[in-house]
């Protein structure tokens, strides 16, 4: 097995493996794009603490931004990982 290639699943994996993560992944899934504001606003989180989540995505390619005037708009990078978090999210929990 390519090493390198589980390196970056895992890296992958644990980017997106928390619950305030899930939930910018989740709402991106139904919004084209968005800003911080709007983000933190829609999941009650306070700003800073959204701004820390994002750059943990952007890091790991998971969301990318583009700016529109003053504000950054994000978004998500691959439908893939639109797909994994819904398998997971969906999954049966025993």
């Amino acid at each position: 097995m390519n090493s390198k290639k589980n390196i970056h699943i895992a890296a992958l994996l644990k980017s997106i493996g928390h619950p305030i993560r899930v939930q910018i992944i989740r709402v991106l899934t139904n919004n084209s794009s968005m800003s911080v504001s709007e983000l933190s606003s829609k999941l009650s989180i306070d700003q800073p603490v959204m701004s820390l989540h994002l750059a943990v995505l952007r890091k790991h390619n998971v969301i990318k931004a583009e700016k529109r005037g003053k504000q950054s708009f994000y978004f998500l990078s691959d439908i893939n990982i639109q797909q994994i978090v819904s398998i997971a999210y969906y999954a049966k929990m025993d």
